[in-house]
């Protein structure tokens, strides 16, 4: 049983953690990716659930997908397919379901949309292991995700994510630093730590910070990037450690709101100064440090000076980029039978306005960089079209093409920076240093 396939992927860096874990189980069992978009013997689509939008999205991709799948169905997994099976099912473009990502599901699901029996390519103690240490395959991504944990216990009240992804469970430390080292000798210049609430890393007594000490210690020339954590999972250790050796000076410290009403009702667990103080010991560490956040507008009971208060917020903690999210009422929530709904010609208002206050705060972070050279990974693109490298402060700069330097994607270099756009840089080479 082999053949052709691709991934579509949407939602978070641990859904294309899982695409890339996929898509390496059917390499290894004999089977050949093509870009999605193009005719396959297998259609994966990879979906998010955390809003009405992704929802939307993700039918419609299932139904592109159906339509470049030589069987005309399409192997769906991911959080939309363990929150609603029914809703999937019934529809025609819907050949199976994987709701979670181990082996034993995959396989499944696979003879099931495409109607074959061959045998499954792997030993029965294989088929049980709950993580497997993959190498990143150049089609999907160039840096390597490495999940360390999965789920959520934090109960705020608009999210679906604890309800579809379970507790907090965290994956053997040795197993990460196994992966990882995999991760290496495939030349992987970048490790990216994934997971639904990365701070909640727990395991034989190694929290976070032990883990991180513990992956830079690895041999081998690659960095670390600890992406999105809760702001109260933040410890001095962690902080002392961010921008420190081969630790990636950026981290995203989602906000929701700057109004402590709304962030209670939120039930956030931090207030508007506790999170600035947060930042400001951080940057005292890390001066030129990338802060990203995400800020939902038109909460439930959000008047205007709550939401001048989160527009106050993005000058006040200088963030390097704002993802600004409409509030989406999720079946379930506490926030979903919450009075006080915003209008939404009042919710496309406010979001407009927050997109313009991040793009600003955005231009303005990236503008100390003008003429420095940034440390990146080549991430994508083609010799003669141009590249996109990713500095360690995670400022998206593009190169032009026909640089002969740049042998492939996912190589270190040395990038100067010789102009801005409205979501990132433009730059060149740098000479390699002696």
């Amino acid at each position: 049983m082999s053949g052709t396939f691709s991934i579509k992927t949407l939602g978070c860096k641990l859904n294309q953690y899982e695409s890339s874990k996929i898509a390496h189980d059917l390499a290894h069992a004999g089977w050949r990716s093509v870009p999605f978009g193009e005719p396959a013997d297998l259609v994966i689509v990879n979906t998010c659930t955390v809003t009405d939008r992704s929802d939307k999205k993700c039918r419609n991709y299932i139904r592109q997908g159906a339509g470049y799948s030589h069987s005309g169905l399409a192997l769906v997994t991911g959080c939309l397919a363990r929150r609603d099976p029914g809703g999937l099912r019934a529809m025609p473009q819907v050949g199976a379901l994987a709701a979670e990502s181990h082996r034993a599901e995959l396989w499944r699901a696979i003879r099931e949309v495409t109607g074959e029996d061959g045998p499954v390519p792997y030993t029965a103690e294989e088929i049980s292991a709950p993580e497997n240490p993959c190498a990143p395959l150049p089609y999907l991504h160039t840096r390597g995700f490495l999940k360390i944990q999965d789920g959520c216990d934090g109960h705020c009240s608009y999210c679906v994510v604890p309800s579809v992804r379970g507790a907090p469970q965290s994956r053997d430390f040795g197993e990460i630093l196994d992966h990882a080292r995999a991760l290496i000798d495939h030349g992987c210049p970048e490790l990216v730590l994934t997971g639904i609430t990365i701070g909640k890393y727990e395991h034989g007594g190694h929290d976070l910070s032990v883990l991180v000490e513990a992956l830079c210690g690895l041999p081998g020339a690659f960095r670390v990037r600890i992406t999105s954590i809760e702001p109260l999972h933040l410890n001095d250790r962690l902080i002392g450690l961010l921008g420190e050796g081969k630790v990636c000076p950026h981290i995203h410290l989602p906000l929701q709101s700057g109004s402590d009403r709304i962030l209670a009702a939120m039930n956030r667990p931090y207030t508007a100064r506790e999170y600035l103080e947060i930042i400001t010991n951080i940057r005292k560490k890390t001066p030129e440090i990338a802060i990203g956040t995400d800020i939902i507008v038109g909460y439930p009971g959000e008047e205007d000076p709550d939401f001048d208060e989160s527009l106050a917020m993005i000058d006040r903690a200088g963030f390097a980029y704002v993802h600004q999210f409409s509030f989406s009422a999720r079946s379930g929530t506490p926030a979903s039978i919450a009075s006080g709904r915003v209008p939404a010609a009042k919710v496309r208002a406010r979001s407009g306005a927050m997109k313009r206050a991040g793009r600003d705060a955005g231009e303005r972070y990236r503008a100390q960089f003008m003429g420095r050279i940034l440390s990146c990974v080549i991430e994508k693109g083609r010799g003669s079209e141009g590249y996109t490298a990713v500095s360690d402060n995670y400022i998206k700069i593009g190169l032009p093409g026909g640089a002969p330097e740049i042998a492939r994607a996912g190589i270190a270099a040395r990038v100067l920076v010789t102009g801005l756009t409205p979501a990132g840089a433009t730059g060149i080479l740098a000479p390699a240093q002696d």
